[in-house]
């Protein structure tokens, strides 16, 4: 007889489920145990509604081949549940076994979990090309998880449309064409619908969100300061104020919206997670996804033509995705073959910003055909950490990228610094780096940056695509996730002659959130002063000439 193992439930959790709820927004941060409330939605659904079809919702498929399937996959095992025995993934169970459909079956199995006892699917639906669509299906509920990544409109015309019928098998069931939204904290202007979910606690004059931002201080002191009597004392005062936090379901419509962040899971992860991750993130991300802090907004900033939703796109390389048939191991092995936007064939373009606590770079390719100048990547290092460690992370991302030329683009100023057991720059040592792994540099040199108003206007004009003769700038949604924030969030000053400036004091404020934003802006700086030098100029402009010559 198997020992039956234990299940443990946080506090998050524990509310969730003894809440009997019909629909929630859980904006939870990383590690919280969103995937694990996902896996026991699923058992519930998968025992109290037999042959029901449900939505498993993600923006792409790679999330949800990446992200969702794993750790759910995972949790289910906690639960009991096991692949390839008590369900299949994109595929049905084999003849012999006689497995049940639901009421209404997908056409076919290649996008579903199929729990194949009960007959109940859930359809992997996302609003890419990868994975299956929505148009035309029925679902008796929905799980979407990171749902601050959807596109709003298109959920509400093709997901949620969908969550219809069966009411004559399901009607008593409160699970019945639920809702359910697992999500990190929304920044800029991406998921702000699922904040406004929660607006019924101020109609309930209960402010839980300052609870919250004093709960926040206080844990992010606890993680930067070691003194072992000083976290005793503040761990008390962060459970007594921790208690006074609650949340309940909204009384009309019986929705519960729900924050946590990964203190909440601290039983299951130890301390020790939690100091790995400050030492490791940026501060805007370890105070917003690990921490769940509500992000501060910044009007008329620094870019202020910057449009979420012209700039950012998604694409991924589903066919490479496909071919890896669900092998977990391969699928956590990211690097650039996951990219659809990336051109193997063409070279890539990348520019450095060094730091005292953070080293960032950004990756980009200038496809000329469709002139077009595409952010690929963001990526970045904390001290202790530096050039070599850089560099590494670049390679092996685009270890796979046929064209191995590499234009490097650089300043006649900010690179130049040296480290003092070296008589190389940073950018000589990084360029080495490249080189001993195969890349070919062909630098660019700026000179001398232009001062920030050039700049600002510069990328005021670019952003706002008024110069046909201008590439459209664009970033990858996902890989360019803290360069977008970074923009977003870069705020804009007056300098002492009345000049436009960056605004960069929050590089000092170790509570900012965004502290490091405007490190990965200064790259972004030195690719669009590249395209305008070295893109656009390299061609003269005859569009205004006037040619005058005689008649005869």
């Amino acid at each position: 007889m198997s020992k039956i193992k234990p299940l443990f439930f946080n506090r998050p959790q524990k509310r969730f489920i003894l809440s009997m709820l019909s629909a929630a927004v859980s904006i939870w941060s990383r590690a919280t145990g969103k995937s694990t409330l996902i896996a026991w939605l699923m058992k519930c659904i998968v025992e109290t509604m037999p042959r029901s079809k449900w939505a498993l919702v993600g923006s792409t498929y790679k999330q949800i081949l990446t992200l969702t399937l794993p750790s759910t996959i995972a949790s289910l095992e906690r639960l009991g549940f096991y692949k390839d025995k008590h369900y299949f993934i994109g595929r049905k169970c084999p003849a012999a076994w006689n497995g049940v459909e639901p009421y209404e079956p997908p056409l076919n199995y290649e996008h579903c979990i199929y729990f194949w006892k009960q007959g109940v699917v859930f359809q992997m639906v996302s609003q890419d090309a990868g994975g299956s669509g929505s148009r035309g299906a029925n679902f008796d509920g929905i799980i979407s998880d990171e749902t601050l990544l959807l596109n709003k409109e298109r959920y509400d015309k093709e997901v949620s449309a969908a969550n219809r019928g069966n009411l004559r098998f399901f009607a008593k069931n409160p699970l019945h064409h639920g809702e359910f939204h697992f999500s990190s904290m929304p920044y800029g202007d991406q998921g702000k619908w699922l904040l406004d979910v929660g607006r019924y606690y101020q109609k309930d004059n209960y402010d839980f969100l300052q609870l919250q931002n004093e709960l926040v201080k206080l844990q992010l002191e606890f993680i930067d300061k070691k003194d072992r009597e000083f976290r005793k004392k503040q761990w008390e005062t962060m459970q007594e104020l921790s208690r006074q936090i609650r949340f309940y379901p909204n009384k009309e419509t019986k929705l519960l919206y729900s924050e946590a962040n990964t203190f909440d899971n601290l039983e299951n992860l130890g301390l020790i997670y939690l100091e790995d991750q400050r030492a490791t993130l940026t501060d805007f991300v370890f105070l917003v996804e690990i921490l769940n802090k509500r992000p501060g907004t910044v009007e008329a900033g620094f870019y202020p033509t910057l449009n979420y939703h012209r700039h950012a796109y998604e694409n991924f390389n589903n066919n490479y995705l496909e071919g890896l048939d669900y092998n977990l191991k391969k699928l956590q092995q990211v690097d650039s073959r996951m990219d659809g936007d990336c051109d193997s064939s063409c070279a890539l373009r990348l520019a450095v910003d060094w730091g005292s606590k953070i080293s960032v770079l950004s990756v980009a390719q200038h496809l000329v055909p469709s002139n077009e100048y595409r952010f690929l990547k963001g990526l970045y290092v904390k001290h202790p950490k530096l050039i070599n460690d850089l560099a590494d992370l670049f390679c092996d991302y685009y270890a796979y990228h046929l064209n191995k030329t590499l234009v490097f683009i650089e300043d006649s100023e900010w690179g130049n610094a040296r480290k003092p057991d070296s008589d190389k720059t940073y950018n000589e040592q990084f360029i080495d780096r490249l080189k001993s792994r195969g890349w070919r540099i062909t630098r660019t040199n700026l000179g001398r940056v232009p001062a920030y108003q050039t700049r600002y206007h510069l990328a005021h004009e670019m952003l706002g695509e008024t110069d046909t003769r201008l590439p459209r700038i664009r970033f990858n949604k996902h890989n360019c996730r803290d360069i977008l924030t970074a923009m977003a969030m870069a705020p804009v000053k007056q300098g002492s002659k009345g000049e436009i400036e960056k605004d960069k004091s929050s590089e000092k404020k170790l509570t900012v959130p965004g502290q490091e934003a405007t490190h990965f802006t200064d790259t972004v700086d030195l690719h669009l002063l590249s395209i305008d030098k070295h893109v656009v100029r390299k061609q003269p402009d005859f569009s205004q000439l006037m040619v005058l010559g005689s008649l005869r």
